[in-house]
């Protein structure tokens, strides 16, 4: 083992062997203390200091406020889900309205379910969106840009110092990014909105009946056209037929007339009498059959032309349908914000609470402030 030491542990060593009290120790501590001046007849008694019950009080209220808050949020929470579980329901009740692409061409609609089998979706959305700004006017103008440059179209707008409004349309393939563009003009606090959509296969569903039928009804009139036009050529030819029969043995016995003689030529001029009365009891029934064909086409051609406008009605009004799914009508409401609620918005819960919390750390401090004061007092 080494046993050599270094001067720091010699002077160590020997510092430790030099370590004692002085011979005067009491008599210093007894000078030292008789210069203090102690009177330990005096009784320190400490003030309860209110603002702890203050800070209890604003922390009580505080919760309160976050209580009632959250109560409230739940129950306009549901009676919002309410609100949508109504609508979806009348939404599917059978109804005798009619659909109204451009609010002129109506079609019926008799209700009932719709049959699982047929899939198709043909939903019209609506969009509307609430912003909350402090600057209405010129957050409206800003809208109207945007809209236009979706190629949109604005229906009407207004604005005032406290509320604005903008109505519009546009193509349901542009809506997501448009709804992106508007909710970035606020920020997503101070943006909300409603989406509701609402399939028209029923209307849809009417119009393809309505246009069946239609297109059969002109099939129909369309084959009875042919037929009358048929019969009735039928009939003048046989009518026609007769007479030139008639003629041609007319025309048979003028030639027998000049080589016969004086008996026989009397029979032809007899016969050829009759002939000429037949030929003039068949032309009335031409002129009759010539009549009732014009009467009849007429008619059915009248009957056609309605069928066939009734028919581009139709076909009108299922152009209409699809423009009108493929359209989005809209509406924004502008809103505005005073500074109160704008910092409510940044803040979870109800700004009061906040204010509540403050009050409680700030009288909680000064608690703790005015019981040092009264240790160093002391």
């Amino acid at each position: 083992m080494n046993n050599h030491k270094t001067i720091q542990d010699m002077f160590k060593s020997w510092g430790k062997n030099r370590q004692k009290i002085p011979l005067n120790n009491d008599v210093l501590k007894r000078e030292i203390l008789s210069k203090v001046p102690i009177n330990f007849d005096r009784e320190v008694s400490f003030k309860s200091s209110p603002f702890v019950w203050l800070s209890f009080t604003f922390a009580a209220l505080a919760v309160f406020v976050l209580l009632i808050n959250t109560t409230g949020y739940s129950n306009s929470v549901g009676s919002r889900q309410s609100i949508i579980q109504t609508e979806s329901q009348m939404r599917f009740l059978p109804t005798s309205d009619v659909y109204k692409p451009n609010a002129s061409n109506t079609l019926p609609y008799n209700g009932g379910e719709l049959p699982v089998s047929d899939k198709r979706e043909f939903l019209k959305v609506d969009y509307n969106a609430t912003l909350r700004t402090r600057h209405i006017a010129d957050l409206k103008n800003r809208i109207e840009i945007i809209i236009r440059g979706f190629n949109g179209r604005v229906d009407s707008s207004n604005s005032g110092d406290k509320n604005g409004y903008v109505s519009f349309a546009i193509s349901k393939d542009n809506l997501e990014s448009f709804k992106i563009e508007i909710k970035n003009l606020v920020g997503t606090r101070f943006y909300s909105e409603q989406t509701s959509s609402q399939n028209l296969l029923p209307a849809k569903q009417v119009i393809e009946e309505n246009q069946r039928k239609t297109e059969k009804n002109l099939n129909d009139l369309q084959t009875e056209r042919r037929q009358i036009v048929k019969n009735h050529n039928q009939n003048i030819s046989f009518y026609q037929n007769g007479i030139n029969f008639i003629n041609t043995e007319i025309n048979t016995l003028n030639i027998e007339y000049q080589s016969a003689t004086v008996a026989r030529r009397a029979e032809i001029i007899n016969k050829i009498s009759q002939l000429q009365t037949e030929i003039s009891t068949i032309q009335p029934q031409i002129v009759n059959e010539n009549k009732n064909y014009q009467t009849r086409i007429s008619g059915i051609d009248i009957q056609i032309k309605n069928v066939q406008e009734n028919l581009k009605t139709i076909q009108l009004q299922d152009s209409n349908l699809l423009d009108d799914v493929a359209t989005v009508n809209g509406s924004i409401s502008l809103n505005w914000i005073n500074l109160w609620e704008t910092a409510d918005a940044y803040l979870p819960g109800p700004i009061l609470a906040w204010i509540f919390f403050l009050a409680a750390f700030l009288t909680f401090l000064w608690y703790r402030y005015s019981i040092r004061r009264s240790y160093l007092d002391f």
